[in-house]
């Protein structure tokens, strides 16, 4: 059950891992948010240039989904963070 800062822990979540079990979790993410990172940057661009042509009918749906991405998006974000506070980096501004 989430905490009231939206975090999920359960009994033992915060005993600490082995080491090579940490390592493997980092890269793989790390592996994860360049990917995403670049899929990200690439759909940004469209977008820009979606925003100076005109844009054809936009269905009622789209928006919903561009309100949803937008959440999980921001989910991923606040996610990301408490990985970093649990390396114990601060997040730069």
């Amino acid at each position: 059950m989430p905490d009231r800062d939206g975090n999920v822990y359960n009994r033992g979540m915060n005993d600490p891992a082995p080491s090579e079990v940490v390592h493997a979790a980092l890269d793989s993410l790390q592996e994860v948010v360049a990917k995403s990172a670049d899929d990200l940057r690439l759909f940004h661009d469209a977008l820009a240039r979606a925003r100076v042509a005109p844009l054809p009918p936009f269905p009622r749906a789209s928006v919903i989904l561009t309100e949803r991405v937008v959440g999980h998006l921001t989910a991923v974000e606040h996610d990301l963070e408490q990985i970093l506070i649990a390396l114990g980096i601060k997040r730069q501004a």
